[in-house]
């Protein structure tokens, strides 16, 4: 199927594999699962000595025998969705088994599900929402003023995290603004006489911000044996938590000292 003096065929290949690793770990993939992609996508095409070196910052392929060529993409967004990895997932598998799709046929077909949009936003906060709320009523607010307060903060907070995010682009700084804004308006309800304490509408609300898949993803990169990304992504996700619980502690910390009571 392919000549291996023909290096514009094996360039093609190679920057397919780098486009789909680069989206992949965009999107949240463990490191394990984006290694495995990119090599079978090229031995698919019979590139046997491929290596590949990922983190979630950056992603290097290279071949072991040494023709110069190596490719290498830095990764300065980062996210979690794991309905665009199910859709990488299924490319990567259909790309290998069908030997005789074009290169530059499967280049579009990545670029169409890069550019594949997210749920719809309204759907998403609703959810995010309910989810926050119920989670709430289960660590014991379980009345309705809490249940509506709970639901609509927490969908302010999560719009909040994103408008910060488009200005800082730094994660832990702007869960630390959301989680202040969180702690604010709990505190807020509490005092206008809506909740007799903000601590169960504060927890519902901060669950959106918690970075427990990345968490959890470190984890299972280290296990894997990928050091640097298992312990760069669990240091990413422990950096969100403790922002998280310095702006709730900071607002909960002055209203005490101003004379607020759990």
């Amino acid at each position: 199927m392919y000549n291996d003096s023909n290096q514009e065929y094996k360039k093609d290949v190679l920057r397919l594999a780098l486009f789909l690793g680069e989206l992949m770990l965009i999107n949240g993939a463990e490191t394990y699962r984006v290694e495995d992609s990119v090599i079978r996508v090229c031995k698919s095409r019979g590139f046997n000595y491929i290596s590949v070196f990922a983190t979630p910052t950056a992603i290097i392929i290279s071949d072991d025998r040494f023709d110069g060529l190596s490719f290498m993409k830095t990764i300065r967004n980062r996210g979690i969705n794991l309905n665009k990895i199910s859709l990488l997932n299924n490319f990567s598998r259909e790309f290998v088994n069908a030997k005789d799709t074009p290169i530059k046929d499967a280049l579009a077909e990545l670029k169409v599900l890069g550019e594949t949009p997210e749920h719809p936003p309204k759907l998403v906060y609703i959810a995010t929402g309910l989810a926050s709320a119920s989670f709430a009523c289960v660590v014991g607010g379980n009345n309705l003023i809490n249940f509506i307060f709970t639901t609509i903060i927490s969908i302010l907070a999560v719009i909040c995290y994103k408008k910060i995010m488009k200005v800082s682009n730094i994660p832990a700084f702007s869960s630390l603004i959301a989680s202040v804004f969180i702690a604010l308006t709990g505190v807020l309800v509490t005092e206008l006489g809506f909740l007799a304490t903000p601590k169960t509408l504060i927890v519902g609300s901060i669950m959106p911000l918690l970075p427990g898949v990345s968490f959890i993803k470190g984890i299972r990169d280290l296990i894997a044996g990928d050091l640097i990304s298992g312990v760069a992504r669990a240091f990413d996700a422990g950096l969100t938590a403790i922002s998280i619980a310095c702006g709730v502690g900071l607002v909960l910390d002055l209203w005490l000292k101003f004379g607020g009571a759990f």
